[in-house]
């Protein structure tokens, strides 16, 4: 990976951009012929090229989050730790993109919550 494709990595920083990051990385682990790391750790011959992928992902990492992958060895190990500390997935997700979704209609000024009326929702609330 050159330092001109550092660059245009966008440093990891965590939930938040974890996805653009992930994209990133693997893709340019791919124009390197390191993307195999991630899916299978290196032997013999290929452990140096592994641990190389490995150095090459750290570098488009925030510092604040070394804390977390000091520990790893392998490019596929790094890849993991940081999949289940950051990848959001699931029932966070959907509310993570529900949030966003408020926030960029401009619906959470029109949105009230009323209370009462109807018993449409769980807690007898309904939105107007």
């Amino acid at each position: 990976m050159s330092s001109s494709y550092l660059a245009n990595v966008p440093k990891l920083k965590g939930r938040e951009n974890f996805d653009d990051w992930a994209f990133a990385v693997e893709n340019l682990l791919i124009l390197e012929g390191a993307d195999s790391f991630l899916k299978q750790e290196g032997t013999g011959d290929a452990a140096a090229a592994d641990v190389k992928a490995r150095a090459k992902m750290i570098l488009t990492i925030d510092s604040s989050l070394y804390v977390h992958i000091k520990d790893t060895t392998t490019a596929k190990e790094l890849w993991t730790k940081l999949r289940s500390l950051f990848d959001d997935s699931g029932f966070s997700r959907k509310i993570t993109l529900l949030r966003h979704l408020i926030s960029i209609s401009g619906l959470a000024p029109r949105l009230r919550l009323r209370r009462g009326g109807g018993g449409r929702g769980a807690c007898g609330e309904q939105f107007e």
